[in-house]
């Protein structure tokens, strides 16, 4: 059986300027991991316009394992610079699995923890994601950060109306239906937006607000993160985008831009 027939769950890695992860060993344990699955997989990587040594060492990551794998097979997609948004949605279009799965370079969440995802694919979600919220013993953060994540979620759900506790976790399976929802992004559309920097974003939200809209069903599971430090992100100033972002959802929901 070809290793591009049949492929259960597509692993989906965004990057941009990662050699720092990369040399620190964040993708040591996925495909040891993915190998012992019975499954047919893919791992890819989608980098958005890496200009450090990422992309050279993502092509000596593949050249290294490609020949080793049983089970999957692995690429690399590279993409203009445009933003997280961009790097994961093309990722998702390009993924041939039954399940798309999108996870963070750093794995803050080890890719074992899919095993808590998996059990609720035969139950008719479109959403399966990771959540930092319903056992926080389970999480490793600073103080600060918990509290400015807590604040963000509780503006989330009031301005958008939606009950998700975590929108942010950087963990989320999609059906093929649900993988379909980045087609209907509005504010975070690439084709309308294109980001510079590292900017993240609240692409999440957007995502489960269209889902909600459209009447999908979403499933937020409890798993372990542990926080990885980065000089990249301004709470301050990336945390006034996000709130800005929120608001421009909310205007394009009331507008029928989702409908």
């Amino acid at each position: 059986m070809s290793k591009d027939s049949n492929i259960f769950l597509s692993v989906v890695i965004p990057s941009y300027n990662e050699s720092t992860n990369f040399k620190e060993g964040c993708l040591n344990k996925i495909l040891p991991y993915l190998e012992q699955q019975k499954y047919h997989y893919e791992l890819i990587f989608s980098d958005d316009g890496s200009s450090d040594q990422t992309v050279s060492l993502l092509k000596q990551f593949i050249s290294e394992n490609e020949t080793k794998l049983k089970h999957g097979t692995i690429s690399l997609l590279m993409n203009k610079h445009g933003g997280k948004t961009s790097a994961v949605m093309n990722g998702i279009k390009h993924a041939k699995g039954e399940w798309k799965l999108f996870t963070d370079f750093d794995q803050s969440t080890d890719i074992k923890e899919i095993e808590k995802l998996l059990p609720y694919t035969g139950k008719n979600f479109d959403i399966i994601f990771g959540s930092r919220k319903i056992n926080p013993k389970a999480v490793e953060a600073k103080w600060y950060r918990e509290f400015i994540g807590n604040t963000f979620n509780l503006i989330v759900r009031t301005i958008t109306g939606l009950k998700i506790r975590d929108t942010q976790c950087g963990f989320k399976l999609f059906s093929k239906k649900g993988a379909k929802l980045f087609d209907k992004l509005y504010v975070y559309d690439p084709k309308r937006v294109s980001e510079t920097g590292a900017f993240t974003g609240a692409f999440d939200v957007e995502l489960f607000v269209i889902a909600k809209n459209k009447g999908l069903d979403v499933k937020e599971v409890p798993i372990k993160w542990k926080h990885h430090d980065t000089n990249r992100v301004n709470i301050v100033k990336d945390s006034a985008r996000m709130f800005s972002d929120i608001i421009k959802i909310k205007r394009a929901k009331r507008k029928g831009y989702y409908d």
